[in-house]
């Protein structure tokens, strides 16, 4: 199947390769300066926009665990304590408090000269026993803090934390851990997962010279992860493809000479 065109998302070590049979103009920006709308306001088009925002959500909740956490990282959960008189049910009250936390960290960070808190959060509801309890799962790159520092800092109760190695496997397991949560019916028109504006960004490359690429990313020792064939409504035939290479600085200096 031939395409006319191939992009690739870099994030570190994932890459991401697409192969199109013409560019898609969804998530454009208009000329009234909105972005291009992908449906209509119909139910089942509204049901379609819910599910490829929560699929957007765990593609970008991966690239940005790849691009930023690339040796080890801080695995925590914020817990609310039960006795105390914050309705940890109510998600405004919750992520106050929350903020609350970033707050008295960043003032700690920079009182003991430590690097700049780098995070990436969701929030989760307990339904049994907790009934509807508002919980916090956070990565970050705090992995020198201790616990007891952390709990100190948080103040709402219990606080577990794991440092965590980065790499394909246990990032997706991350991943998938993180995105739990966002298909939660209360969660319908808010943010899917926070995270601090500190963090790099997948880099998003037009590929014109399909064949030097393969043969760079083939240098950087692939492993072919993922891929598949698919008809879309917007961009036609399309391939797609996922590959972790070992060596990311080779990839880099490639797309810094083009």
């Amino acid at each position: 199947m031939e395409h006319s065109y191939t992009k690739a998302v870099i994030s570190h070590r994932n890459i991401e390769i697409t192969h199109q049979r013409h560019r898609s103009n969804i998530g454009k920006t208009s000329s009234s300066g909105g972005r291009t709308s992908a449906a209509s306001t119909d139910p089942d088009s509204l049901e379609v926009n819910k599910k490829t925002s929560i699929k957007r959500a765990r593609r970008n909740l991966k690239r940005l665990i790849e691009c930023n956490f690339t040796d080890t990282y801080a695995f925590i959960t914020l817990t609310f304590d039960d006795s105390t008189a914050t309705d940890i049910t109510d998600i405004s009250t919750c992520l106050k408090k929350f903020n609350d936390f970033k707050k008295r960290l960043a003032y700690y960070t920079e009182k003991n000269h430590l690097p700049d808190f780098q995070y990436i959060a969701v929030m989760e509801f307990q339904d049994q026993n907790r009934q509807g309890a508002i919980h916090f799962h956070v990565i970050c790159n705090l992995t020198e803090v201790s616990n007891t520092v952390l709990k100190e800092l948080w103040q709402n109760g219990y606080l577990h934390r794991a440092v965590v190695n980065s790499d394909i496997t246990e990032n997706k397991k991350i991943a998938f851990y993180l995105s739990k949560g966002i298909t939660d019916e209360r969660l319908t028109g808010k943010k899917k997962y926070y995270h601090s504006r500190n963090l790099k960004k997948p880099l998003i490359l037009d590929i014109e010279d399909v064949e030097r690429f393969y043969e760079t990313l083939n240098n950087c020792q692939s492993t072919f992860i993922t891929g598949g064939a698919y008809m879309s409504p917007f961009s036609g035939e399309t391939r797609y493809e996922n590959y972790y290479i070992k060596n990311p600085k080779e990839l880099i200096n490639y797309v810094q000479n083009l």
